[in-house]
């Protein structure tokens, strides 16, 4: 019997990229392909809002539709 570890001969081990790697580089492409592409301007949150954002979200890390729009019209 082989005595090698079976994880250190597997092929799909051998590629060392991410997928978040691969995704950034397919977004890095497309909007280098399009050219016109445009995202809208970052939305800047602020302290009060942030507040509200994370007390909301501990107290339900996964919040009902309900409950999102009540965060909405809360922090604007």
């Amino acid at each position: 019997p082989d005595l090698q570890d079976p994880l250190q001969d597997d092929p799909k081990e051998t590629d060392n990229s991410t997928s978040s790697d691969k995704e950034t580089a397919n977004n890095e492409n497309e909007e280098q392909n399009s050219g016109t592409k445009r995202r809208g301007p970052r939305t800047t949150i602020k302290a009060k809002q942030l507040e509200t954002l994370k007390a909301a979200f501990a107290a339900t890390p996964k919040p009902t539709r309900h409950i999102r729009e009540q965060l909405a019209q809360e922090t604007g």
